[in-house]
């Protein structure tokens, strides 16, 4: 079964925010919304709003939600998410304890596996992206644009990057809308792929991404999909993007306020749609380079941020997703620093999802990076372990047995649990001399992805649904 068990870790998780900040961030967040209030580029989603006692400023788009309105609408929330594949064992059940991980996608370029040069991505490597990531067991689900192609037509983008994302991997498709004609096109390849209208919602191939255009605005594209998926009862990250004194408040208190009112006001409508309707709160906060004006990804406040969400995601019983980054343009100790201080404290915090691997400021999509960040999933699952301590495994009796001076290498007890016990295999490990010349992870990661696109295919889809889908995109 897919995801890492957490169960290893005992005691308290890590809490930047205590008790009384997250209440107060929640009461605060209920302020904006009811006195500041958000602008919602959708007459019809506004028109529901105010049916549903909203107070409607037609002239501005401006909506402001009452209390008990947002009240209502967190309590229809689901309290987990299943996010399926095509194969039931990559199957993701976000709120259960377990933590989970995903490609994101937004990147528009590639560094090229043979002049390890940055360049524009295409829809081949879509195909490529999407088969390495079938490959990585500690990878769980992908965007189906984990590169944007640039070598296809905007007006079909959604729909060539889809039939090559469920051509080329089994596992969960996340779905981010380039163009809102093409959102009923991408639904019915999943409908095609799953077997009927029913059996998508039974088991969701697809997510889809529901985001603020911060401070506080949600432009019409994002409100059709918000309409289209939640309508289907099919599976919603709602996430908020704002950057730290550009688009929301300086202060991290401040940046959270935005987050969770964003968030919340896309409870609110999707739960209005449809009740019930699954989602996940979702962030890809970040910092700026105030010197340059630079959007950072990989700032150590990222992992403040993402920890801080995880408690307040809990806090409303709201499975959770957040962006980690990476601000290098290599995948190099830069990169393997920030990675793991964007990814690891949310981890600890409870965080159930987290999104990796685009490198140079999410601009740049690096395979060997996806290699290694699956590596890196493998070596944190094993933290979440712990240590387990009972008998068998304190070894008492052996070691009275062995004496002092004596050694453990030819017991049966080693040979039992060192495999279990100790991680001694993977990439890192092979970091040893070729022929005199030592062999970087880099170049390791490199080859690895060369061997998953030589051998690995994932299970074909049938003749008759590739048919079907092929006709969509003409």
């Amino acid at each position: 079964m897919a995801g890492f068990d957490r169960s290893g870790l005992k005691g308290s998780k890590l809490q930047p925010l205590t008790a009384e900040e997250i209440n107060r961030i929640h009461l605060s967040s209920f302020e904006i919304l009811e006195r500041t209030g958000i602008v919602i580029y959708d007459e019809e989603i506004v028109q529901l709003l105010g049916k549903s006692g909203c107070k409607i400023d037609h002239e501005k788009n401006l909506v402001k939600i009452p209390q008990d309105l947002a009240e209502d609408a967190v309590d229809k929330v689901p309290s987990s998410v299943t996010l399926c594949g095509r194969n039931d064992e990559y199957d993701m059940h976000l709120g259960n304890g377990k933590l989970y991980a995903r490609i994101p996608g937004g990147a528009t370029r590639i560094l090229d596996l043979e002049t390890h040069e940055a360049r524009k991505a295409t829809i081949d490597d879509v195909a490529s992206c999407a088969r390495v990531t079938d490959a990585l067991p500690n990878i769980h689900g992908l965007s189906m644009f984990q590169v944007t192609p640039q070598d296809v037509p905007i007006e079909v983008l959604d729909i060539h990057a889809a039939f090559a994302s469920f051509c080329n991997t089994e596992k969960h498709l996340f779905y981010v809308c380039h163009n809102n004609s093409c959102i009923d096109d991408v639904i019915d390849m999943a409908v095609l792929v799953a077997g009927g209208e029913e059996a998508l919602k039974q088991r969701p191939l697809i997510s889809a991404l529901c985001e603020a255009t911060t401070p506080l605005r949600f432009v019409e594209s994002q409100m059709r999909v918000l309409k289209s998926f939640a309508s289907r009862g099919l599976p919603l990250m709602l996430h908020s993007h704002p950057i730290a004194g550009f688009t929301s408040p300086v202060t991290l208190a401040g940046e959270l306020l935005i987050t969770n009112a964003e968030v919340l006001s896309l409870v609110i409508m999707s739960q209005l749609i449809a009740p019930h309707t699954p989602v996940v709160y979702g962030m890809s906060s970040s910092i700026p380079d105030m010197s340059t004006g630079l959007n950072l990804a990989g700032g150590v406040e990222i992992g403040l941020l993402g920890s801080a969400v995880a408690q307040l995601a809990q806090y409303y019983n709201i499975p959770c997703a957040m962006s980690t980054g990476i601000d290098s343009k290599a995948p190099d100790a830069q990169a393997a620093m920030e990675r793991i201080m964007t990814v690891l404290p949310p981890i600890l915090a409870g965080i159930d999802l987290v999104n990796l691997s685009t490198t140079e400021t999410k601009l740049t999509f690096c395979l060997e990076q996806l290699v290694i960040d699956n590596e890196l999933m493998s070596w944190i699952g094993r933290y979440l372990q712990g240590i387990r301590v009972d008998a068998e495994r304190l070894a008492l009796d052996l070691i009275k047995e062995v004496k002092p001076g004596g050694h453990f290498m030819d017991k049966e007890h080693t040979a039992k649990y060192f495999k279990e016990e100790l991680m001694t295999e993977g990439l890192i490990r092979g970091g040893i001399r070729e022929g005199g010349e030592l062999k970087g992870m880099q170049q390791r990661a490199r080859n690895e992805v060369r061997k998953i696109l030589k051998e690995h295919s994932p299970k074909h889809l049938e003749r008759e649904i590739y048919n079907k889908m092929s006709r969509l995109i003409l």
